[in-house]
């Protein structure tokens, strides 16, 4: 038998695909027959497009796709419709103008900060930052000395910009709620005083989404995030996003596509189902985080407990959040010993998840950071940082007093 022989073709195929199909050998028939399926209707849910290139039907169509200037149906890593959907979604939830997504958190803060920044530039920072971006800021310094970073206070910042900056000054970066201690700014505030400047804002707005505190709204640039984090909510991805005006996305996009930092589209669809239920898992995360502080903050053996429920922070967020810092007393040896005793909480070096976890932040998060930065950030060793979940909020809170009675005894 030849490899033309064997099962016929479906019954299903017209005629001229059926004749050509069986003149075709066996490797050929096994690589291209039942591809590029089209469903009669669209489908509820994009679909993954889980493919490199896209086809072309035609020379004609090639030379016009190369042309266009979105670049969109030829390569994934310069546009893949999976992907496209998280960006649109987060450009709507920010009431942003559009957004670029990026194969990690990390890679969207560098991918906008590389944009924005050109030798000479100085770029003011808060002095609390996660440990990875001050770990890259670092880095970029070093190998670039023309740049030069200012970090200040975030108490400080309003008032610094308002003395006024140099006109080498671009642009600054915050995060509000801060990691680990979740304090924050006056954004308003911050935003009035970088318009006047004429220098850019971006705020990194992971902690709080934009189900609780819209930056733009408020006069940010630009806003990034972590969407590993609350936006995902799964702890099954790893992704960042940018978002802010359209001719400021187009040049952050040039960056990710010329660096290759694009989202994996299985990822963009895993993230995708992850956004629709944002609002969701958020307000009912805020409402546990909520009352699992009014515990620690009557707990004995606690004694400093870190939650953005001031009057600041209600005028700029809608809820307080799903993430708590603690301090136990007793110091490291306490604060390991009450990890060891949660029995719902998991030691879990992220956050943002349906599932409630904790985790020492001089160890994780800020482990890049030597002791006398993080002393300086009032990151004590044995820090103790909640990410609060969607379990029932009374589990949580009677998992978290056994534990610290345990701390206390």
């Amino acid at each position: 038998m030849n490899n033309r022989e064997g099962s016929r073709p479906p019954e299903s195929l017209d005629a001229e695909a059926a004749e050509a199909a069986a003149a075709q050998n066996t490797a050929t028939r096994a690589v291209r027959s039942g591809e590029h399926q089209v469903p009669p209707h669209s489908p509820a849910v994009t679909p993954v497009y889980q493919t490199a290139p896209f086809m072309f039907d035609s020379a004609e169509a090639l030379v016009a796709g190369f042309e266009r200037p979105d670049q969109r149906g030829l390569y994934s890593r310069l546009a893949n419709p999976t992907v496209r959907v998280v960006e649109e979604k987060l450009a709507a939830l920010e009431g942003a103008e559009d957004a670029v997504a990026f194969a990690s958190g990390m890679a969207a803060i560098s991918g906008t900060l590389g944009t924005l920044l050109e030798a000479g530039d100085r770029l003011l920072t808060a002095a609390d930052l996660y440990g990875g971006t001050a770990a890259w800021l670092a880095w970029l310094v070093e190998r670039h000395p023309s740049i030069e970073l200012e970090s200040i206070a975030l108490d400080d910042l309003a008032e610094r910009l308002e003395r006024g900056v140099d006109e080498r000054t671009r642009g600054v970066y915050l995060e509000t709620p801060t990691n680990p201690l979740l304090r924050c700014c006056d954004l308003a505030r911050v935003a009035a005083a970088c318009q006047r400047l004429g220098v850019v804002l971006i705020v990194d707005n992971t902690f709080a989404t934009p189900v609780l505190q819209r930056p733009l709204t408020l006069g940010a640039t630009y806003v990034v995030h972590s969407a590993t984090k609350y936006l995902g909510g799964h702890s099954d991805l790893t992704a960042g996003i940018v978002a802010g005006p359209a001719t400021a996305m187009a040049e952050i996009r040039r960056t990710q596509r010329l660096g290759g930092a694009c989202l994996d589209p299985h990822a963009a669809f895993l993230l995708a189902r992850g956004m629709r239920t944002v609002a969701l898992r958020v307000e009912r995360q805020s409402e546990n985080a909520a009352r699992l502080v009014g515990l620690l903050r009557r707990h004995e053996a606690v004694v400093a407990t870190y939650y953005p429920d001031d009057a600041m922070a209600r005028r700029q967020m809608s809820a307080g959040g799903a993430m708590v810092a603690f301090e136990v007393r007793g110091g490291l040896p306490a604060a390991n010993r009450l990890l060891d005793s949660l029995r719902l909480f998991t030691i879990m070096a992220s956050l943002g998840g349906v599932e409630s976890s904790v985790v020492l932040a001089a160890v994780t998060s800020h482990k890049n950071l030597t002791p006398a930065e993080r002393e300086a950030q009032g990151i004590g060793d044995g820090l103790i940082r909640l990410s609060i979940g969607i379990e029932e909020g009374s589990d949580l809170e009677a998992d978290l007093a056994q534990a610290l009675s345990r701390v206390a005894g």
